[in-house]
């Protein structure tokens, strides 16, 4: 049984492709940590837009390749989602406690 590094457990991970981003999780920035403490690997990754719908079947699906990694004997993979306010225009003052605004229309 070989000791598991980092760059094995990304090499796993850019194996599978974020369902909107249309990216690996390391290449799109995902990645918050990787912690290995001798054959217990710990994920975190961090999404910057709302998941609940997959991120329990996905962080699963991630757990069970990581652990069938050389040299592991347990994984967790957890996923967060972080969405941040974006900045409005430098002419435009922001409206008071508004995050985000989504426009809608039809027809």
């Amino acid at each position: 049984m070989s000791a598991v590094n980092r760059a094995a457990v990304e090499t796993i991970l850019r194996q599978y492709t974020d369902p909107y981003l249309n990216q690996d999780p390391v290449t799109a920035g995902c990645v918050r940590s990787i912690d290995i403490q001798g054959a217990q690997v710990s994920v975190q990754l961090e999404l910057g837009y709302a998941a609940d719908l997959f991120k329990n079947g996905w962080a699963h699906v991630l757990k069970t390749a990581i652990e069938n990694l050389d040299g592991v004997s347990s994984a967790t993979v957890a996923i967060s989602s972080v969405i941040s306010a974006h900045k409005a225009q430098s002419q435009i003052p922001g409206l008071a406690n508004v995050k985000n605004i989504v426009a809608v229309a039809s027809g």
